[in-house]
């Protein structure tokens, strides 16, 4: 009687849970496809007629496309900038002892400890001086101070799980550290990069601080562009709400695609290293 207890209360959990997630998304999928009259109709109007103008109006007027592209290009980049990094770092953490190994180790924790504010101003200066405002490098260089602290530590678990003995096996044979690196290790922990390339991908595509401050017109980021249907007048929630759901695209897509390695990753206990 009591395990029965116990496993409905996971459920209704689990269930309590799932709803809080996925409850907000949903609510925004029906906001986007309302007319703007009926968006905060009280009571709620749920029986309604769907409409695609506020997708009309964010895809026509906005320069959508451009900031979509904007969006893809610094995500993607620093994501495998910080994975090809992070990765190998990570390595060096984890088979090699060297002298000042825990505090070098500590110290990339640092850019993680900070609040994203307290950079905003020395890269200002920075990408002033350089002529790099509203410039995609500039963003993805300000990305990369955070994703490549994740991406070593994410990383340094799964090198941890991996048994040394499996490399000097491979190097007894011929091979050298760094093809014992590609040949043994990489592909045992492909679900730790999956995983921490989604966690990096994921806060580059959703970063609206650096995308704001340190951007005009050309380098602009799809979170930028939704705050750009809030005026002094009016807020169209509507077409926040359109934008929105196409932010949601590239994310949901990219997390299909890799969700094999992403579960096995998460699961293998990434996120605690």
């Amino acid at each position: 009687m009591i395990k029965r207890l116990n496993r409905i209360l996971i459920y209704l959990l689990v269930l309590l849970a799932v709803f809080l997630s996925v409850a907000p998304i949903v609510y925004l999928l029906i906001t986007s496809f309302k007319e703007p009259e009926l968006t905060f109709a009280i009571p709620p109007v749920w029986n309604f007629t769907p409409t695609w103008l506020n997708y009309n109006v964010v895809l026509s007027s906005s320069n959508f496309g451009k900031y979509f592209i904007n969006s893809l290009v610094i995500a993607l980049s620093a994501t495998g900038i910080a994975l090809v990094l992070g990765t190998l770092a990570a390595y060096g953490f984890s088979r090699f002892r060297f002298r000042g190994h825990f505090w070098l180790r500590i110290s990339t924790l640092i850019p993680q400890m900070l609040p994203p504010i307290t950079l905003v101003v020395p890269f200002y200066v920075l990408f002033s001086g350089l002529d790099w405002i509203d410039t995609l490098p500039a963003l993805i260089i300000s990305y990369l101070t955070f994703t490549i602290p994740l991406s070593i530590w994410m990383m340094i678990g799964f090198f941890d799980d991996v048994p040394i003995e499996l490399e000097e096996a491979a190097m007894i044979d011929g091979c050298s550290r760094f093809s014992a690196l590609i040949r043994i290790s990489l592909p045992l922990v492909l679900p730790g990069m999956a995983a921490t390339a989604i966690l990096g991908f994921l806060y580059c595509w959703n970063e609206f601080l650096y995308a704001v401050i340190l951007t005009g017109r050309d380098a602009r980021t799809l979170p930028v562009i939704i705050t750009s249907f809030m005026t002094n007048r009016s807020v169209h929630w509507g077409r926040i709400a359109a934008s929105g759901s196409l932010v949601l695209i590239p994310v949901l897509v990219f997390a299909l695609l890799a969700q094999r390695y992403l579960v096995r990753g998460l699961a293998r206990g990434a996120v605690k290293a």
